[in-house]
């Protein structure tokens, strides 16, 4: 019989009395904020906004008109600029990534297509993603979100305590090296890919300690988690597999619906996600930028 998982709706209440309007999405993560505009948004708020996200994982902010500056500006309210390899970004924003799909191209692939936590084979992964909604089709193209506080929860304590003392191999291989020609597909994006990537590969907690919680993390993903240190392929890999079927429990997840002038900010110490290629053949316009994290610290397993 398969593995029945679950959580409750009190993971992902908003608190009472909030200086914004939060609205919980889904019982596992993930909330949109009405009501505010990003450009002027005062300094009694932003404290509150980043409570939010840091309480929900993930939030969409809803009804916003964001140039690229305005982008880099909120962007630098949440810390520094992070640092984005294998994308060329755009030629007066060093820092802003462009993610556009048109109608006209040829494949379905899309950026980012998979699970994952961004550059988690840097030494210090972002902390947070923001990626602005400018041009988005009317259905389809949603992303989904996965909380990996609740996959590292469900874990037995065995479980836990035997990841608590190994780390995970990180590499851009799949994603940008050699073999990586899924990325011809990407026809108005400007990829770096196909050369040898060993240079970035980092080796990480299994389990993570979040810097501003305190809670235990799963922090590992199918994209740039490819081994674990000291461990043959033949068994690391049954183990990585099984706790990527955790980690994509749909109770675990939430599925953001876009639309236009809409900003997702997520957390990447403590979220997967994925975007979904639904829309083949519709157009997609956003701009990307993340926030320069720490060096992942080991959680304490109980």
């Amino acid at each position: 019989m398969p593995e029945f998982f679950y959580t409750t709706a009190a993971n992902n209440r908003a608190r009472d009395g909030g200086l914004l309007d939060v609205r919980p999405v889904s019982g596992a993560l993930g909330a949109d904020v009405f009501g505010i505009d990003l450009r002027t948004l005062d300094d009694e708020r932003q404290p509150a906004l980043r409570q939010a996200l840091i309480d929900h994982q993930v939030l969409f902010i809803r009804d916003q008109d964001l140039s690229v500056d305005d982008l880099e500006y909120v962007t630098q309210r949440f810390g520094e600029f992070g640092i984005e390899p294998y994308v060329q970004p755009m030629p007066d924003h060093p820092h802003v990534v462009h993610v556009r799909k048109e109608a006209s191209e040829g494949t379905p692939m899309v950026f980012g297509g998979a699970w994952h936590s961004d550059w988690s084979f840097q030494e210090t992964p972002p902390a947070f993603t923001l990626l602005y909604g400018l041009d988005v089709p009317t259905h389809g193209g949603d992303t989904l979100y996965s909380n990996m506080y609740l996959a590292c929860e469900w874990l037995s304590p065995a479980m836990r305590q035997m990841l608590g003392s190994l780390n995970g191999i990180h590499s851009p291989e799949f994603g940008y090296g050699p073999n990586s020609r899924h990325n011809a597909g990407l026809e108005s994006m400007q990829i770096v890919w196909g050369s040898n990537v060993d240079h970035d590969v980092r080796s990480h907690p299994l389990i993570t300690r979040h810097p501003e919680t305190g809670r235990d993390v799963l922090f590992v993903n199918p994209a740039y988690t490819l081994g674990i240190e000291g461990m043959k392929p033949e068994e690391s890999r049954p183990l990585l597999d099984y706790l990527f079927s955790v980690a994509t429990a749909p109770a675990f997840t939430c599925r953001m619906r876009w639309t236009p002038g809409t900003l997702a900010i997520w957390d990447n110490r403590c979220v997967w996600h994925q975007p979904i290629s639904d829309y083949f053949g519709a157009r997609r316009e956003m701009y990307r930028t993340t926030v320069k994290g720490g060096v992942p610290e080991r959680g304490l397993v109980s």
